[in-house]
């Protein structure tokens, strides 16, 4: 029998054992979250400046300027072929050199023009048919280019005379972007 009286004398010291820890946990965290809410209490000035200007023209990001952007290399760039329009790109992704060279690049060392892209015909042909429409002027007509990329698009519109506005947050790209515009002088 007197091994049964220590099994239950342990068990309500271990009961109370998970009270005194629990007891603790809940006085640290209230005593932390009252510090907290004292030392953040404190009034602060709200700020009366009504509108803030980053740059002159009032625009907060100055556009892309390739001037100033540093020389990407090596710079790998050709002729797209089987385009009614021709304009030159340069590649962004030259794959895993040597293993397995992007498929443009073989077709360069080959002697062939790079291949044409689904995006750089449609784009044409739809800039095609509103210049008829039109009367074949594209005067005054703009191209907006989201997501540009390489500049596929941009440059099959800039081809046709088409003035072109492309965006693209990678800054690989806006260099290979920029690239093109030197090739294909279309800067203004």
């Amino acid at each position: 029998m007197a091994k049964a009286w220590k099994r239950i004398n342990n068990y309500k010291q271990s009961n109370l054992s998970w009270f005194k820890a629990l007891t603790i946990v809940l006085f640290t965290s209230l005593s932390l979250l009252l510090t907290f809410l004292f030392l953040t209490s404190k009034t602060t000035t709200p700020n009366t400046t009504a509108h803030l200007s980053l740059t002159p023209n009032g625009f907060p990001i100055p556009p892309f300027n390739c001037q100033n952007c540093p020389q990407s290399h090596p710079v790998i760039a050709n002729i797209v072929e089987n385009v009614r329009y021709p304009f030159l790109y340069s590649l962004a992704d030259f794959g895993n050199l040597p293993d397995q060279p992007h498929k443009n690049i073989v077709r360069l060392l080959k002697g062939k023009l790079f291949r044409k892209s689904d995006i750089s015909i449609t784009i044409q042909e739809v800039l095609e048919k509103m210049r008829g429409q039109k009367g074949g002027s594209v005067d005054g007509g703009f191209v907006v280019d989201v997501g540009a990329n390489v500049g596929m698009a941009s440059f099959a519109a800039a081809a046709m005379g088409f003035r072109v506005l492309a965006f693209d947050p990678a800054f690989e790209n806006l260099q290979r972007i920029c690239d093109g515009i030197w090739f294909n002088r279309v800067a203004e």
